[in-house]
């Protein structure tokens, strides 16, 4: 009789680890397309508890509209810390990546049920930092365990940077969570393009996620507990009947390839950072200009005998 308490040790075991592992991930339950670009999928809740708005009907323009709306904002410019902390806004996705993504999630909120969330990973292009002394590769995104991020890559595995994502609807909001933003990773070739998943999020350092319109971002009363400091909540209706901006018609903001329009925007650019140095060089000579006034063989020399 003594085999009854190890078979109860061994299936309470089995349910612990098979607890634990709904924890660490969600469950993959359909790839909706998969590609050397990214993929597109449906997942299960880890919440159980919790029941999303689908399936729904999203048209492709107002999906459009909200890939094209993430910003991610880099505070860690140089010359705009020295200028007062000017952070740097590029948009997440470029045109071609909200091209490919756009009617994947469409079809992806219209398959999923209410237990289900669509998640995304988009495969984006650039070319990996990498140190000229030790050969290692800069990673500036993200920190990382000593060893892990290095250049040389064993036989069979490929180097890609990747956006990663879940988007759901609850009521008349979509939550849009980014997991991953222009992360480095080391994959086997093998190895399918939607199980390369990432639970905890990575490439945020100093960055921070936004929404453009402002006026389309829902208030912080609609965050949940699922949602993260990387959740955009969005009222996809509003969305729809405003005016689109100028510079959501902008070419992608990260391209590997030349585009029409990009000479024009590198001369705006320049004439911005000749500005900002001027502002500098001016603080500078100002600062220098007082020291010499308040010093003391200054104060003596312009004393009246």
């Amino acid at each position: 009789m003594s085999h009854h308490p190890r078979l109860t040790l061994a299936l309470l075991t089995g349910a612990i680890l098979a607890l634990s592992a709904c924890a660490s991930a969600p469950d993959l339950d359909v790839t909706i397309h998969e590609s050397n670009r990214g993929a597109v999928y449906m997942e299960r809740i880890p919440d159980r508890s919790f029941q999303a708005s689908h399936p729904i009907t999203l048209s492709a323009d107002t999906m459009a509209r909200v890939l094209r709306g993430v910003v991610v904002k880099d505070s860690r410019g140089v010359l705009g810390n020295l200028a007062g902390g000017k952070q740097e806004a590029t948009r997440a996705f470029g045109d071609e990546e909200v091209e490919y993504l756009t009617p994947l999630l469409v079809e992806g909120l219209a398959r999923a049920a209410s237990d289900q969330q669509v998640g995304f990973r988009i495969v984006q292009s650039g070319a990996q930092p990498q140190s000229q002394s030790s050969g290692t590769v800069i990673c500036l995104s993200d920190v990382r365990f000593p060893g892990v991020c290095e250049s040389e890559q064993k036989p069979g595995t490929i180097s890609e940077q990747s956006t990663e994502g879940t988007l759901y609807a609850y009521g008349q909001s979509l939550y849009l969570t980014l997991i991953a933003y222009r992360h480095w990773t080391e994959q086997v070739e093998t190895s399918t393009v939607a199980n390369r998943r990432i639970v905890s999020p990575v490439g945020f350092l100093n960055r921070t996620v936004h929404f453009v319109p402002e006026s389309a971002k829902r208030p912080d009363s609609y965050r949940t507990a699922r949602s993260t400091d990387t959740t955009l909540v969005i009222d996809y209706g509003l969305l729809a009947t405003l005016p689109v901006a100028p510079e959501m018609r902008s070419t992608p903001s990260h391209s590997s390839t030349p585009v029409k329009g990009e000479p024009a925007q590198r001369d705006a650019d320049m004439d911005e950072l000749r500005k900002e140095l001027q502002e500098i060089k001016k603080k500078l000579a100002k600062q220098e200009e007082e020291r010499i006034r308040s010093s003391p063989s200054t104060s003596k020399k312009l004393a009246p005998r």
